[in-house]
Order: C-alpha cells, then structure tokens, then sequence
C-alpha cells in the first residue's frame, strides 16, 4: 500500500509539473513543434509499413498529430480514432474516412464529455481483430509526460492503459505487429515515469527532435 501511495503522489507531481510546462508553451510553437514531429513520422519505415494507423484529436495544449492522421488517409492506410464509453473508463477505436474538405472529414466527429473530437461510433466502423486487412498497427498515444525508456503519464482516467493491454493480447493472437508511439513536446520528456504494474510502456517515443526506439534505452 505504501508503494502505491508514493507511486500515486510521484504521479500527481509530476502531472503538475508537465501541465505548467504546457501552459507555458504558446500556440504557434505548439503548432511547428507537432508539425516537424509529424513529418519525422511520416517518412519513417515505422509509418510507411503501416497498414492501420490509431490516432487522436488533439484537446487543449496534447501535440497534435493531425498532419499523421491525414497522410494515412492519403496514403490510403486504415484510419481509426478513440470514443469513449459515456459511463466507465473503456474506450475503443471507429474507423473513418477520407473526405474532400475539412468540414466534410469533422462531420464524421462530435464532442464527448470532456469535449475532445471523437468519431460517431457507428458499429460498423468499430475496429476488431481480427477481422482487419492490414496485420501492422500503428498506435500514435497521447500523454503528459514519456521516458525515453518507454514510461508513459497520462491523465490518470486509465483508457488507453486498458484498451492497450487488451488490444496487444489481441495483435499476439492473430498474428499482428502493433507499434505503439509515445507523441510529445521535448519538454515533456522525463528522466523517469513512474509506472505501476497496470501502465503499459511504448515501443517508440516522438518528439520534434526525433522517433527513438524505447527497447534500446532498457539496455
């Protein structure tokens, strides 16, 4: 119990310490910061072998990884969004598709209860495995604050450390390879995250500055 207890206070410290660095950063510097993190991305292997790519509405000050959600849709890659359930802490993802404008790809979303973008969840648009086409999945995952070794922050609700776990065993059992991406600002980068047994670490980290690979940094 003590542990938890000190993993649980390391965390809230650390949430409020990654909220003021966020609060501080302006909006054209978030913008260049996502964009040259994005095109990182985007002309990786890791992107172009990707036939499924998870991705997310930015709210509030996240690094926004809209330009990689766009050219999957160009790239005619498989495209998906979280939608929270409207009681508990489950999320899944729906798919969506390309559209000829802006205002046509939003009509596809509404605002959840905490008012982030998320698609309307039509069943038929739900994301399972299988079946899918594509057997590698990319997941791009929002967070306070990462390790380079993998260790991730997030909100502290749960959702994506539950959809996560479930969804790994799933990639295992049918075969498919899941990569699952950490997306920030630099300064959001921590020497340590403190991880309880339920968090589930990334495979790789992308900031502005560059995509590493978090298996190397266990060395």
């Amino acid at each position: 119990m003590g542990s938890d207890f000190v993993g649980n206070t390391a965390k809230k410290n650390l949430r409020a310490e990654m909220k003021e660095i966020l609060s501080l950063m302006g909006a054209e510097e978030r913008e260049f910061a996502s964009h040259k993190a994005c095109v990182s991305l985007i002309k990786s292997e890791l992107f172009l072998s990707a036939g499924i790519v998870l991705s997310y509405m930015a709210t509030g000050a996240e690094a926004d990884p809209f330009r990689i959600s766009s050219a999957a849709l160009t790239a005619f890659k498989m495209l998906a969004f979280p939608v929270c359930a409207k009681e508990g802490n489950e999320m899944d993802f729906y798919f969506v598709h390309g559209a000829g404008d802006m205002d046509s790809f939003l009509s596809q979303f509404s605002k959840n209860r905490y008012g982030i973008l998320e698609p309307i969840p039509y069943p038929a648009s739900k994301l399972s495995l299988p079946p899918v086409r594509a057997k590698n999945i990319l997941v791009i995952v929002p967070g306070l604050a990462f390790s380079l070794r993998g260790g991730r922050l997030g909100h502290g609700a749960g959702y994506y450390d539950r959809y996560l776990s479930d969804l790994k065993l799933k990639a295992l059992e049918h075969d498919c390879t899941l990569s699952l991406v950490g997306f920030c600002y630099d300064s959001q980068i921590s020497r340590a995250v403190p991880l309880e047994e339920h968090d589930i670490p990334m495979d790789y980290i992308l900031t502005p500055s560059a995509l590493v690979g978090c298996r190397k940094n266990m060395l």
